[in-house]
């Protein structure tokens, strides 16, 4: 209500603000909330007016009135009704005096009554009077809990007590200052202990929609990220039409059988589930096919969406972002997959069929992607919210199965059309905290339901019990401090009741006397002592001793105060549970509290007690058994392939020494843990990847770069006869090394993206300083062993980067073995006699005297043995490892190919052999070895612990591969 004349006065910017402010809502003819009031007072004050609630006895039952426009509006009211009742809660002045000027009545203070501590709270907080000290009693009481989570949790438990005391659901309210602070907390805690809560905001969930268009515009916004592509496709709003002509989205893997078994294990799915190791695939039980299933079978139905499989494409291809990268990696992928194809001598080849899903799934992103990433670069740069609005529209109905939502809200933004230009970063602020939650509106009646509202939302209410939550720093009181806009000083100059620092520190009291006012019966007031998120303590709020000295008449201090409230609630970090089962609100906690108490008694006095575990849940039965056997001193089916049913020794015939190759990488693996070789060479499970540009080079990146190198380099080093490397040729070798590292770099460069060109220079200079080392000692080599062959694979057909003597086919080196893999290097005497290289790039693991290191390092040995196969007609003198780099001190470790080395290779054959046969491939790490295991996810921290445990004879013929040199 103040003139714009006198604001431009004291704030000439600000007065300018405000007349294009007023002028553009008459330009696109909208109304704010003041011009709403004032043509809302003039209607209540025309005589020919003739609203129903015009002319009637009124009663204004706690309305607030904060402004000179909401009096004005209640002053012509006033003027039609015949009789007027209006009611404030103590400690409204403003209010109040805002009201009595506009009702011409002076108000009538009526003195609450007298008695009990929740009386003597209502009638003396934020006031000077005090009653006489006396107890607290039930009427009044303070806790508090580590992290409004757990405050929540204890609300909860505390209505469940309420409820059986009698009180109905309807009766009680959880008033709060910060709501969307604990909003969240609340409707968690709320679904756990199955309350029915009448948000008064209305509640909040995940909007898939416009969290889907929000990924695309971030997609948009990061150079066409393939990551934030992935992230838009795993959202599930991809439509089911695809463009003309594209394969469709969706592909159907086929019904499997499992057999019934009470304790199936992974294997067993595995076997049965072709593709259960194919990213993407969704299992779920098909009621329908179950029908037809044979008695006791359990049918998997396996429904693979091309959506959900796409992200294994994008790491494959490296797509990480730009049209052009996209275009190029995709077509660059199906290029690989259709020579792998070929590569293929049997057309009916189970490899065959995954080639070609995976080409019909590259076939779909293409048609789908593509199109798509056009019409996000189309976006305007810098323009106009009508410009963007049109756009953002045609791009949601085109990406979005349900774009009805995002639409809405673009719709809500049409008014400011002539605002900008702006970029996508502020587009994107906007449209951010409207699309990330869709809001479900209060239902239309509170009754049967706990009320969840604002401290304001409890005017004119009366509950039984009230629960106050958040009395913590910065929660309630919130933080007071001016409007940087407008300061205090210049708003008291201006007048017309603008709010000051004074008046929010009145409201912030009105709140706490609404909530407390609300009580009829108790009031329980709370507060976080932890903050979890900043991992610091809580500072209780002085509203907290303001309560207590207004209900006992006496003021305690911070310690009494976090005493007695700690005292109240026994919940703890760490510990989501009450002490006593029957406070449990729900399931979990009620098992939690019981094994806790059980715990404290010995196992001799609770010994039966939790038994009703085992069958309350059979998932939950399940872990319950499949944990207490991990911890037993015999081996069972909890610690890995142990003790397999028969359909698990069908499946693992085909993984017997005889039946499938190995590579030496794998057969290491074994040593480290049976149970670990098991999920990588048999399951082939890998850490999940993204499609995302590295910050820096890693080990495995870096390792490779280095391999890549030193084969294109040995290649031109043959092709140009400057084999073998002198001094004297040193300089043209360096010069090809240069160049062939230039190449990969630079490929390498293009399949990984990395996100700092600094960051990736230094690691491609680091690596060049190591090979220009390797090579200079090379030149100096007089072991009379020059390079021969590099890259010499065998049992690895598709394998494009490899020996032009390599062999298709895999290496039976006796011992029961068959071998694949690729020997870095193959080096000649002049006598005809080999060596086998194998070249690192990390620190040294093999002692000098050492063979296979306790099955930890087979390279040497194994790689000589295949080579002593491939060329039956030279002798084979050792195999080597040298450390190429200077991590490892550019060290040799060289292995004779001696009766010493075969018999240590007969020894791993029979010890993995006899394990794959029983089979036996439990989780028994060698001591460490859980510190860098991928898998540690699968198994749990304590694997080492567990197997120490064990009955140790089965393990004694991995004890006697781990003892070898």
């Amino acid at each position: 209500g103040l003139p714009a004349e006198a604001l431009r006065r004291a704030l000439p910017e600000l007065g300018a603000i405000r007349e294009a402010y007023d002028a553009e809502l008459q330009r696109v003819g909208l109304a704010d909330r003041a011009r709403v009031l004032a043509l809302a007072s003039s209607a209540a004050r025309d005589p020919g007016a003739r609203h129903p609630l015009l002319g009637l006895p009124t009663l204004l039952l706690d309305v607030p009135v904060e402004n000179a426009a909401e009096a004005e509006l209640l002053r012509a009211l006033a003027a039609r009704a015949p009789e007027l009742l209006a009611t404030l809660p103590a400690g409204d002045a403003p209010g109040a005096a805002w009201l009595a000027d506009a009702l011409g009545a002076v108000p009538q203070e009526i003195s609450g009554s007298a008695g009990g501590a929740l009386r003597n709270l209502q009638n003396h907080l934020f006031e000077d009077s005090a009653p006489e000290a006396s107890a607290l009693g039930e009427s009044v009481s303070v806790l508090s809990a580590p992290g409004e989570s757990r405050e929540c949790v204890e609300i909860a438990r505390r209505i469940h007590a309420q409820a059986e005391r009698g009180v109905a659901f309807d009766d009680m309210a959880v008033l709060l200052r910060s709501p969307d602070e604990y909003r969240p907390h609340l409707e968690e805690a709320f679904g756990r202990a199955g309350i029915p809560a009448h948000f008064a905001r209305g509640s909040v969930r995940p909007d898939p929609a416009g969290r889907a268009f929000l990924a695309l515009l971030a997609c948009a916004a990061e150079g066409l990220s393939a990551r934030r592509f992935a992230e838009y496709a795993s959202l599930g709003q991809v439509p089911d039409a695809t463009p003309a002509g594209a394969p469709p989205p969706a592909q159907d893997a086929g019904d499997r059988w499992v057999p019934p078994d009470e304790e199936m294990v992974p294997e067993v799915v595995a076997a049965a589930l072709g593709e259960a190791r194919q990213p993407g695939l969704e299992i779920e039980l098909d009621d329908a096919a179950s029908r037809e299933a044979p008695p006791g079978a359990a049918v998997v139905a396996g429904t693979l969406r091309a959506p959900r499989r796409w992200e294994r494409l994008l790491v494959d291809a490296a797509v990480i972002g730009g049209r052009d990268r996209w275009e190029r990696r995709l077509s660059g992928l199906e290029h690989a997959l259709r020579l792998d194809l070929e590569a293929l001598d049997d057309p009916d080849d189970p490899a065959a069929d995954r080639i070609h899903r995976s080409l019909d799934d590259l076939a779909s992103l293409r048609g789908y992607a593509l199109p798509l990433l056009d019409a996000l670069a189309a976006l305007p740069g810098r323009a106009r919210w009508g410009a963007w609005l049109d756009a953002l529209s045609a791009l949601a109905s085109r990406a979005l199965r349900h774009p009805e939502r995002v639409q809405a809200v673009l719709a809500e933004l049409a008014p400011m059309a002539a605002v900008g230009p702006i970029g996508l970063e502020e587009v994107r602020l906007v449209l951010s905290p409207r699309l990330v939650e869709l809001a479900e509106p209060p239902a239309a009646r509170r009754y049967g339901a706990v009320f969840v509202g604002p401290a304001e939302a409890a005017r004119g209410l009366a509950f039984e019990v009230v629960f106050v939550p958040g009395l913590a720093e910065r929660l309630f009181p919130r933080k007071i401090q001016e409007e940087p806009i407008l300061l205090d000083a210049l708003r008291e100059a201006l007048g017309g009741g603008l709010l000051t620092n004074q008046g929010r520190v009145a409201r912030e009291r009105l709140a706490m006397r609404l909530a407390v006012g609300a009580a009829r019966e108790r009031v329980v007031l709370s507060y976080p002592r932890l903050d979890l998120d900043q991992s610091r303590p809580r500072v209780p709020s002085f509203y907290a001793l303001e309560a207590l000295r207004a209900a006992e008449g006496r003021l305690p201090g911070f310690d009494e105060l976090a005493a007695r409230a700690e005292t109240l609630s026994a919940a703890r970090v760490g510990w989501p549970a009450p002490a006593h089962p029957n406070d449990a609100i729900d399931e979990a906690e009620h098992d939690l509290a019981l094994l806790e108490g059980l715990l404290s008694q010995g196992s001799e006095r609770g010994a039966g007690t939790a038994r009703y575990l085992l069958g309350a849940n059979p998932h939950l039965g399940r872990a319950l058994r499949f944990r207490a056997r991990r911890w037993l001193e015999a081996w069972t089916v909890a610690d890995g392939l142990v003790k397999p049913s028969a359909a698990a020794r069908e499946a693992m015939r085909a993984q017997q020494l005889d039946a499938r190759s190995f590579s030496p990488t794998a057969l290491q693996h074994f040593a480290s843990c049976p149970y670990r070789f098991f999920l990588y060479a048999v399951h082939r499970l890998q850490p999940r990847e993204e499609p995302e540009a590295i910050e820096e080079m890693d080990a495995l990146q870096r390792g490779s770069l280095v391999h890549d190198v030193q084969f294109e380099f040995l290649g031109r080093l043959r092709d140009e006869d400057v084999l073998p490397v002198r001094p004297e040729n040193l300089e043209r070798a360096r010069k090809l090394l240069d160049e062939a590292l230039d190449a990969e770099a630079a490929r390498y460069r293009d399949d990984l993206a990395p996100a700092i060109a600094r960051v990736w220079e230094d690691g491609v200079a680091s690596v060049r300083a190591d090979l220009r080392e390797w090579l200079r000692r090379a030149s100096e080599d007089d072991s009379g062993f020059v390079p021969w062959r590099f890259e010499l694979s065998f049992g690895l057909p598709s394998r494009r980067a490899s020996d032009p003597q390599s062999e298709p086919e895999p290496v039976p080196i006796g011992c029961g073995m068959a071998l694949r893999g690729s020997i870095d290097l193959v080096e000649r005497a002049a006598d005809g006699s080999l060596r086998a290289t194998d070249h690192k790039t990390g620190k040294v693991r093999l002692t000098r005297t050492g063979i296979v290191s306790g099955g930890e390092v087979l390279q040497p040995v194994l790689y000589a043995l295949a080579l002593e196969k491939l060329f039956p007609e030279s002798r084979v003198e050792s195999g080597r490892l040298y450390y190429c780099t200077a991590a490892g001190g550019f060290a040799e470790r060289t292995v004779p190919l001696e009766s010493r080395a075969r018999e240590a290779a007969a020894t791993v054959a029979e010890v993995v052999g006899g394990a794959l046969s029983e089979p036996f491939l439990p989780a028994a790490p060698a001591k460490g070895s859980c510190r860098w295991c991928d898998y540690a996810v699968v198994c749990g921290p304590y694997e080492e612990l567990r197997t120490a445990r064990k009955w140790s004879p089965p393990l004694e013929p991995l004890a006697r591969l781990r003892s070898l040199a």
